[in-house]
């Protein structure tokens, strides 16, 4: 398909949707956003003036008069303009009357930023083949070794797990040492390697014999003393898939790129988060990571950590403009928060500092609307 850039205009009512409509800005390439507050009625006088753009978001709010609304936003909405409406109302009556309409979606508010995001890629032609009742998958990869990558991951999982109520699966691909144990405060049999030899055969009685149920939401997987195979290196990849067939959610810690399974996890992963210190061996790999172009239908997140000083060598501007991705989250230097999480032997967020105010920061960018996934 030749490449193609989308106008996509917004008109929203709160500052949510705003939110999400500009980080989808700074991560899809291939659509232009203009962003306001307004109206229904408001994106009728601003098409009056400016004309239809490809794609047209408009929000209902509480849904009240919104049949009239959108009648007389139809006279300024051409054939081959795309519709997609928000609002407050879950209901299905609600949606079919939409499509019947000629609506092209609609979404609930809060915003689901991936539901969003896989949308819009839709409207403009991209396929977005996902199964039915499958669950996405979140990478995490560090620029270098003890950047915070493992300690993101784990408690991006409680998180999701503890706080959104999602059915989480988190995954450790470094079979020799996990830190997943000191990270969550807790010590379990390693039983990842099951999977892996038996990824074929995955079924719920398996995942309940190779995996350490921390909590009834959050499921722990990872191994010890032992290495990915090498002769087969769909293995893995069929483990991440097979899990996701299972669970809301799937959180893969990455160890590295260096085992070709990886990569492949890594490309085919929904969600992307990349976690960097700002040091000069970090500034080298992100460079390395852009040879790759992204995936178009892969959220792509850059997660900066003063994880050994309160200072970096390379400034936090240049990390983005290695990896085109702007700073989300930046964690502070917060020794003592860790410190305390392995004495007490408890998960970060947990403990109250600033730096689990930032990972939660991190986790609600990640979470979205809880109640429109599986869980």
């Amino acid at each position: 398909m030749a490449e193609s850039v989308f106008n996509v205009v917004a008109f929203v009512l709160d500052d949510h949707s705003q939110q999400v409509f500009e980080q989808l800005d700074k991560n899809l390439t291939t659509q232009n956003f203009e962003i306001h507050k307004g109206s229904i009625e408001d994106a009728r006088q601003w098409c009056v003036k400016q004309g239809a753009p490809h794609v047209l978001i408009v929000d209902g709010g509480d849904c009240i008069g919104l049949e009239g609304s959108l009648r007389n936003l139809a006279e300024y909405c051409p054939p081959q303009m795309k519709l997609i409406v928000l609002g407050k109302k879950q209901e299905v009556s609600l949606y079919r009357s939409l499509m019947f309409a000629g609506v092209n979606d609609y979404h609930t508010t809060p915003l689901d930023v991936d539901a969003i995001r896989l949308s819009l890629l839709h409207l403009q032609g991209y396929q977005i083949a996902k199964p039915l009742r499958q669950g996405r998958v979140i990478c995490v990869l560090g620029s270098t070794g003890g950047c915070g990558a493992s300690t993101i991951a784990a408690n991006l999982g409680y998180f999701l797990a503890e706080t959104q109520n999602q059915f989480v699966a988190l995954v450790d691909f470094d079979l020799f040492h996990s830190q997943h144990p000191i990270l969550l405060g807790t010590d379990y049999d390693p039983h990842l390697e099951n999977i892996i030899e038996d990824a074929e055969r995955i079924d719920e009685t398996l995942l309940a014999h190779s995996s350490h149920q921390l909590t009834d939401r959050l499921h722990l997987f990872y191994g010890q003393d032992s290495q990915l195979p090498h002769d087969d290196a769909d293995q893995p990849v069929q483990v991440v898939q097979a899990l996701a067939e299972h669970y809301a959610t799937v959180i893969v810690d990455v160890p590295d790129l260096n085992h070709p399974a990886m990569r492949a996890i890594l490309a085919q992963a929904d969600n992307c988060i990349f976690v960097t210190d700002y040091s000069l061996n970090s500034f080298r790999y992100l460079t390395k990571l852009t040879v790759n172009a992204p995936v178009k239908t892969q959220r792509q997140i850059l997660v900066g950590n003063l994880c050994r000083n309160a200072k970096g060598r390379v400034p936090k501007q240049e990390m983005s403009k290695t990896l085109g991705l702007d700073i989300s989250v930046e964690l502070p230097f917060d020794a003592k928060a860790m410190e305390k999480s392995e004495r007490e032997g408890v998960p970060l967020l947990t403990v109250r500092t600033k730096l689990s105010k930032k990972i939660t920061q991190l986790g609600q960018l990640l979470g979205g609307s809880s109640t429109e996934r599986k869980g």
